[in-house]
């Protein structure tokens, strides 16, 4: 009986320990760092697909096996200096607005962090049987706009948004 207290335990707690073991990783061929779980991987294909169905896919996305939490790095052809971002907040602010009605708000801000500037977005989306919540730092990279987004699901929040939150801290640039 002990042995299935002990594995049910295990079964619980070993996700939750690899999702805080948190590594050292670069992106977008090393002009970003930042620490993710060691559990993190690519996004399996037919996930990322579904999840990211039109040609603005993000340039990279790492995710958990499940796809329920991710991490998308998405470097646009649309030029940004760094001291375009906060007029650029501005402007994706409205536009999330309209596009989000029903969000709830929790972030709208320009900050600095590792000597960058970002604009950062908080919000819970609606999605088609969940709500997601997201945390998106944008910024100047080589005078273009490169957008992080933090996602998981809100039911998956609880031990998700500490991590993810830990994770756009480390967000460093080259």
């Amino acid at each position: 009986m002990k042995a299935i207290y002990l594995l049910t335990a295990m079964l619980f707690l070993v996700p939750f320990a690899q999702a805080n073991d948190l590594i050292k990783r670069t992106a977008l061929d090393g002009k970003v760092s930042l620490e993710t779980p060691k559990s993190f991987g690519p996004m399996p294909k037919k996930i990322l697909e579904f999840k990211y169905p039109s040609s603005r896919r993000p340039t990279e996305v790492l995710s958990n096996i499940s796809g329920s939490v991710s991490l998308a790095f998405n470097h646009t052809r649309t030029r940004m200096t760094p001291d375009q971002i906060n007029i650029a907040r501005i402007s994706m602010s409205k536009m999330f607005h309209n596009l989000y009605p029903s969000a709830k708000w929790l972030r709208d801000e320009t900050i600095n962090r590792n000597g960058q500037t970002f604009m950062v977005f908080e919000l819970i989306t609606p999605a088609i049987d969940t709500q997601i919540h997201n945390i998106m730092y944008g910024t100047s990279v080589d005078n273009r706009f490169l957008l992080v987004a933090f996602n998981t699901t809100v039911e998956k929040s609880g031990v998700w948004l500490p991590i993810g939150k830990k994770i756009m801290k480390s967000i460093t640039l080259k």
